[in-house]
This record gives C-alpha cells, structure tokens and sequence, in this order.
C-alpha cells in the first residue's frame, strides 16, 4: 500500500520540531523521526562535521550495528570511492542517491561492496549534506534493505528542500545565546591529552590526560574510538598531513583533536592525536559564521573581539566609519545583542 501523503512538508515539519531540542542527540532523535513520516528507510546516521574541514565529529544512529565506526572512517576518509560526504557537499543540491550514481550497480562503491552489504546487508543509500555559508555542519546517511526498493528522485527533492533548515537547527544547537556552555575551558583534566594509533586504529600509547580527553569525545564505541577522532585519524593517514578539527563536547565546550603521522623511517601509518581545548578565537568565528553574519561583517566582529575601536576597524578593513557602524548594527541584530559590550561577553567571556 502506497504510504498516505504527509500533511505537513518536511521542512515545515522540521522547522517545528528542531526549535526545541535539548540536545544534538535529541535533535538527531527528531530528524530521524519527521524524516520517517516522508521517507521510509530501514537504517539511518546522522553526523556532525567541523564547517572547516567537513570532517565528521560526532555520529548517531537509529540502532547499535554491533560495531564501532574504524571500519566507517577508513572507507569515507581513504581511497576515492562513489558518493563521499565531500563530494556530495559541492552539489547544488547537496544530495545523491547510490542506485542512481552507480546506474544502478550498487557494487561499484567500494563503501558498498566492502562494508555495508556483506556486514549489515544494506542495499541503496541515500545521503546529504547540511550547508550554510558554503561549509557542512551535518550529514546524514539513510539506507534500505537489500530486498527493498531504491530511493527515487523525488525522495531525494524532499530531503533536498529540507538541508537549509537541518544545517540552521545543527547551528544554533552549537552556538546557542546566550549560554553557559559552548565556551572554550581552561581545565586541565589531568595534563596533555596525547595518543599513539597504529595502522589498525589501535591506541598503543596514551597519556593519562587522553583518557578523560576521549571520554568528551563520546567514548570508546565497541572498543573502538570515537568518530571525531576516527575520521581526522583516517583522512591524516590517507593524506599524509597533520589535521586539525574542531568538536563540541557533550558538556558544551570545545575540544580541538590535531593528528600528525609519526617521523620515523619505521613509524608506518602510525598517528599522532593531540586533543586540547579550542582557542576563544576558533570558537567565536565558527560562532559568527553559525550565525549568518556575511564575510565582511565577520571581519567587523573579529575586530570587536579583539578591542579594536570604530576607527581602528575602518582603517585595518579599508571602510568608511559610518561602514564600520553599519556593518556592526547589522552584527547586533543577527546576535541578538545591543552593544560591543553584549556581544564580546556573550561569545567570548561568558564561561
């Protein structure tokens, strides 16, 4: 039987429920679930990245699959391979559909063929990517059974004409104003965070500090690391170049996970991951950017958080002062603010 039109379109429906979630894993609960009511899918994943580098950092899924994410970060992060998150994310829309790229040869992805038929017997998948300024806050990743229908072009519209609203909910639930959390911290949970992760994604040295570093990070998964180090790892080893990500912990604050390969003629793909806490600076122009300010008026805003006066800004940004002042009233409305004052404690002082 043909599933019954839904009396409410996607976006409106998400647009609704992501207002008030109290968390990113209640916002994921809730865009699994509108997207259900639109779109029937046997398995979903919905991932938030760092808008710098649009490497994953944190993961849900509607069901445990018995298994942690090592498997995951090698195939999305290695080889080239049919219908990545950051391929996708430079369509216009940022959507695609493995039976339609593949015309209909799943087996040609590498992902599918190795991984996600033989272990857990998926067949299509459907993913997107949720942009805002031209940078990806979220992904997600629906599936089917391998007995069931593909997804068609029209389920691929719906999610398509939803994306904006999940990347501008993903945004406000990391950078919320005013908050106590989302701030940087100073604590020292027990010294440098450092780890060793060989070839198999095994750590084989960690120091003390690592450990509660990895638990912010969402904790071992099946023995294994959490995503927002996986995936850094994973993308490090294939490229060869030291990494740096930015990830919002469960308790509000920003963590930074730099990885590096080891020096060493006997080192091999061996990985070195630093995690310590994001600088204010980081932090508050993702927070700008969240927040839909335009290239220049971020500028503008930078300059405020460093205590730059009207004058200064006008001649350090080659603007008129009346510019400056224009640039920062329209600053203070997409903040929620009134004054310099508001604005500098509200993303840089407020702990």
């Amino acid at each position: 039987m043909a599933r019954p039109a839904p009396s409410l379109a996607l976006s409106d429906r998400l647009t609704r429920d992501l207002a008030s979630a109290s968390s990113m894993d209640d916002l994921a609960d809730r865009v699994y679930s509108a997207i259900r009511r639109h779109v029937a899918f046997d398995f979903a994943c919905f991932a938030t990245t760092d808008p710098t580098t649009g490497l994953i950092t944190w993961a849900s899924k509607t069901r445990d699959l018995g298994v942690g994410d090592v498997d995951f970060a090698a195939a999305e992060y290695g080889a080239p391979d049919i219908n990545r998150f950051d391929e996708i994310a430079r369509r216009d829309p940022p959507v695609a559909i493995l039976s339609i790229d593949t015309d209909g040869d799943l087996f040609r992805c590498r992902r599918h063929r190795e991984f996600m038929a033989p272990v857990f017997g998926f067949g299509d998948e459907l993913r997107a990517c949720f942009l805002g300024r031209a940078a990806t806050w979220a992904a997600l990743a629906l599936y089917r059974r391998a007995d069931e229908k593909p997804f068609s072009p029209a389920d691929a519209a719906v999610i398509a004409d939803a994306c904006s609203v999940v990347a501008e909910s993903v945004q406000r639930a990391m950078f919320r104003l005013p908050s106590a959390g989302n701030s940087p911290t100073d604590a020292d949970p027990g010294g440098p965070a450092v780890l060793i992760v060989d070839a198999r994604d095994r750590v084989t040295h960690m120091t003390a500090g690592a450990h509660a570093a990895v638990e912010n990070l969402g904790g071992l998964d099946h023995g294994q690391l959490p995503p927002g180090i996986l995936a850094v790892v994973a993308s490090t080893r294939t490229s060869g170049t030291p990494l740096t990500t930015q990830t919002l912990t469960a308790d509000g604050s920003w963590l930074s996970v730099r990885t590096a390969p080891l020096d060493g003629a006997d080192a091999g793909p061996d990985v070195v991951v630093t995690v310590e806490p994001t600088s204010r600076v980081a932090v508050s122009r993702m927070a700008l950017a969240a927040h839909g300010l335009t290239a220049r008026e971020e500028d503008v805003a930078l300059q405020v958080l460093q205590g730059a006066n009207t004058r200064d800004i006008a001649a350090t940004l080659h603007l008129s002062p009346y510019t400056v002042q224009d640039h920062l009233k329209a600053i203070f409305a997409k903040l929620g603010v009134s004054s310099r004052r508001e604005m500098t404690a509200r993303l840089v002082l407020e702990n």
